[in-house]
């Protein structure tokens, strides 16, 4: 019986490492540059939200860990958000402002860059899913708005290309 147990939670385990390893359909992965490009102006992707539990908390989308991710111009965007960290919430916001950030708190509050590009509060060990609208060109930054120690650990850029 506890080897079923043990079972269990290590495909549970297995399952969570898999969840944001993938290429997100109709995206490329750009391994050396970091990036990934979505080409259809359907966007549909997993992320999650990876530990700070040793000072290395980060988001993990394609299998890439705080990548750049383009996006066409229009691009509806479909994200399911994945907190693998079980002891600390995190959230998801794209805002306006780009690193470094002269004041965390600030940019933690900034209003999202567009309606709907936001998710306050993920607990450990669970999902949420957004919507959103790229509806202006521009270099944005997705960040976990939820503060530890008065930084912003987890963050990474997002461009909207207005000629892709």
């Amino acid at each position: 019986m506890d080897n079923e147990l043990h079972n269990s939670a290590h495909s549970a385990e297995m399952a969570d490492a898999r969840f944001a390893a993938q290429t997100p359909p109709d995206a490329s992965v750009d391994r050396e540059e970091s990036r990934i490009i979505f080409q259809t102006k359907q966007v549909t992707m997993h992320m999650a939200a990876l530990s700070n539990a040793f000072d290395d908390a980060r988001f993990h989308v394609g299998g890439l860990d705080d990548p750049r991710i383009v996006t066409p111009l229009g691009a509806k965007v479909t994200m399911t958000i994945q907190n693998q960290d079980g002891l600390h919430s995190h959230g998801w916001k794209l805002i306006n402002q780009t690193p470094p950030f002269a004041h965390p708190q600030e940019a933690a509050s900034a209003p999202p860059a567009f309606p709907g590009a936001e998710i306050a509060h993920i607990d450990p060990n669970q999902q949420s899913q957004i919507q959103f609208t790229v509806d202006r060109p521009g270099v944005y930054t997705y960040i976990c708005p939820e503060l530890k120690d008065k930084d912003i650990g987890l963050y990474g850029i997002w461009e909207v290309a207005p000629g892709h």
